[in-house]
């Protein structure tokens, strides 16, 4: 099932369910991604576009190189990597059928060039196999705090950063966007996604700006000029604010004080959840009151840095799909009523490094859509993913096992793949957590010290730690940030 808004407006909102479809598709017919060939069929004079890449997707490909040959101007850019690379495989050929399509493959190379290696200083306990960098967790649970280390299980490379954008732009007036790639499991409605078609000429000029940043000045990533946050009222009534990443910090600036003012529910349909404030700011949230439910996905729910785990131990529900496609949106519904999207997934290099677009959309008419297809996709995936995680390449994950898709990104698919055996082996263990009382966190809580009129907090590991009395216990270095003592 799709749900489409199907009203005469300014904005439409269309969601893609995943268990409509077995496979990826290389035909143009789900919703989202007709109404984007409609839109490249009719465009007279420019499209615009910024998208990770193509794959399986002649339609549309087709439908650009026709639109160039009658006359329409076609820009667009595409990820590559340092070596000039793209995930999708049809990109290359997509960029030889047209004319106009750059990269940020000059970007990414230098700033490979000049990467400073990761920190590999240990300030907490490291994981056991997990080998990348070190992030150190603390959590308030009140009375308690929720501590965990996290890192990646191979230490991590400075390969640029990822041009991850999904909009278009038609005739100067329109913009198609959201978490979609044009992709036979994205477009071809493999995935569970959203997009947003919004018809109006100020919004347009925002992603057209964005565009020529990238494709006129050859400006990706943080050379970019910051132009946000925009907003428009659209005659509808309906409020939009956009947050173009990495200079709008679209999550800090963004999201995070919409969860931190949310009263009654916040609903979040995402693929990766990394951010580690982000987790705090929601587990404050469940902790006042406001019901907090995740819908994760499984490929994700088993990366070193994800917070699905920590969410759980501080109560709050999260459930990993068990589809054969991914949960690919990148949404939230807050109180009911504010609906944020776009390409941005939870993560530092989300809001930091990437190329990424955020639309905060206040409509009571696409709130409702969204909390319909968010409640429809909550019930049916099974409560037993409430704990746990379902192989994303195995039986547990619907047409995981036939759908011709490495799910899992271990270069395997399907019967090649362990977890589509007949004894498939156990899914690698994520990091571990613990919860400490406060009165006993001796050594691994930050101690806030009053010296000398000074707010100080210490560290384990501090050369002073032993030997000095905490005033205050704090779980984390923003907590004691927050009530005023400086980490030394």
């Amino acid at each position: 099932m799709l749900l489409v808004s199907l009203a005469v407006a300014q904005i439409h909102l269309f969601l893609a369910d995943p268990r409509e479809r077995p496979a990826p598709s290389t035909t143009c017919d789900a919703p989202h991604c007709a109404v984007l060939l409609e839109r490249i069929r009719a465009a007279r004079h420019t499209i615009d576009f910024a998208v990770y890449g193509f794959r399986g997707q002649p339609e549309i490909v087709d439908a650009l190189e026709a639109a160039v040959a009658r006359g329409v101007r076609v820009r667009g850019v595409v990820d590559a990597d340092a070596r000039g690379v793209n995930y999708y495989a049809d990109t290359a050929s997509v960029r030889a059928r047209l004319p106009d399509v750059r990269t940020d493959e000059a970007a990414d190379r230098a700033s490979v060039a000049t990467a400073r290696p990761f920190r590999t200083r240990d300030a907490c306990p490291r994981p056991e196999g997990f080998r990348g960098p070190l992030q150190c967790l603390g959590y308030d649970l009140g009375d308690r705090c929720l501590l965990a280390g996290h890192a990646s299980r191979e230490p991590l490379e400075a390969d640029g950063d990822i041009l991850h954008h999904k909009f278009f732009v038609f005739d100067g007036r329109a913009v198609w966007t959201g978490s979609t790639n044009v992709s036979d499991s994205g477009t071809g409605g493999y995935n569970a996604n959203l997009v947003l078609v919004v018809d109006d000429p100020v919004v347009a000029a925002w992603y057209t700006h964005e565009l020529e940043q990238m494709f006129v000045h050859g400006r990706f990533h943080s050379a970019k000029e910051a132009t946000g946050p925009l907003h428009r009222t659209l005659p509808d009534g309906t409020r939009i604010t956009a947050r173009f990443s990495p200079q709008d910090r679209p999550l800090t600036r963004g999201v995070r004080p919409l969860i931190q003012g949310a009263r009654e529910s916040i609903d979040i349909a995402v693929f990766f959840l990394t951010h580690k404030h982000v987790t705090a700011d929601l587990i404050a949230a469940h902790r006042r009151g406001v019901r907090v439910r995740v819908l994760l996905d499984a490929t994700a729910a088993g990366n070193g840095y994800t917070k699905h785990e920590l969410l759980r131990a501080a109560g709050i529900p999260v459930k990993v799909e068990d589809w054969g496609g991914k949960m690919h949106a990148k949404a939230a519904l807050v109180d009911g009523r504010v609906l944020v999207a776009g390409s941005m997934n939870w993560t530092s290099a989300g809001e930091g490094g990437n190329d990424e677009n955020t639309l905060i959309v206040q409509s009571p008419r696409l709130a409702r859509q969204y909390a319909a297809w968010f409640q429809a996709l909550w019930d049916d995936v099974d409560d037993r993913w409430l704990a746990g995680r379902p192989d994303p390449e195995g039986p547990e994950s619907g047409s995981a096992c036939t759908d011709g898709v490495d799910d899992d990104f271990d270069h395997l698919a399907d019967a090649d793949d362990p977890g589509c055996s007949a004894s498939p082996p156990p899914l690698p263990s994520l990091p571990p957590w613990r919860i400490v009382r406060r009165e006993d966190g001796e050594g691994v809580l930050l101690k806030g010290v009053d010296r000398d009129g000074r707010r100080i907090a210490l560290a384990p590991g501090h050369p002073d730690y032993a030997g000095t009395r905490a005033d205050r216990w704090f779980c984390s270095r923003w907590e004691a940030e927050e009530a005023g003592y400086r980490r030394r």
